[in-house]
């Protein structure tokens, strides 16, 4: 064997170990790269107590409110600035349109609170994409942030979300969140949503 292929032989066998050694990359928030898009965030939509004596006791206005306004400045606060639409702005193209726009705070999202997986491809009831669709035509944005539940659970409250396609209509993304319930619980879920998009 020539010196070349010794050589040849011996920078391949170190390859793999050297590729093994690299640390691989970090992984970013899961929605990060829908920050440099056009997205529309709806106000949160829907409450549900359980059996907890706190739970029942939530004036679901005042939380939906509180959530809505700390998500709004959360990312804001983190960079995301205006290149969004949020869940005031929505509410204000509703008041300016009222033939056009439906109720941003009732788009017929009952189908998806249901407890079964969330899958990015699948169809979202064509009653949803039907009212979303003029908010994100008014809006010039294509993608839809929606909070679709809040629910307790025990000691904590859950939070489902996803962001819908509104061209195709179809979910590009599901999940749901964990905060302590309580008074603090809507700046909770807004932190925790921030995280998907934006890292602290």
């Amino acid at each position: 064997m020539t010196r070349a292929a010794v050589a040849l032989a011996l920078s391949l066998l170190a390859a793999p170990s050297a590729a093994a050694q690299k640390p691989a990359p970090a992984a970013g928030p899961p929605l990060a790269g829908f920050a440099a898009l056009q997205v529309s965030v709806f106000p949160a939509q829907l409450w549900r107590a359980d059996t907890t004596a706190w739970s029942r006791g939530v004036t679901w206005a005042a939380v939906r409110a509180a959530f809505d306004s700390t998500l709004q400045a959360t990312l804001e606060e983190r960079g995301l600035g205006r290149k969004w639409a949020y869940a005031s702005d929505v509410v204000r193209i509703a008041k300016r349109n009222p033939t056009y726009a439906s109720d941003p705070y009732a788009l017929g999202v009952v189908r998806l609170r249901a407890p079964a997986e969330l899958k990015a491809g699948d169809p979202i009831p064509t009653v949803l994409g039907d009212n979303l669709r003029p908010f994100t035509a008014l809006g010039d944005t294509r993608y839809a942030l929606i909070p679709i539940e809040v629910r307790a659970q025990g000691a904590e409250v859950v939070l489902r979300l996803v962001l819908v396609d509104t061209r195709s209509r179809t979910l590009t993304w599901g999940g749901e969140l964990l905060a302590p319930g309580g008074p603090r619980m809507a700046e909770a879920l807004a932190q925790r949503v921030a995280d998907l998009i934006i890292e602290p």
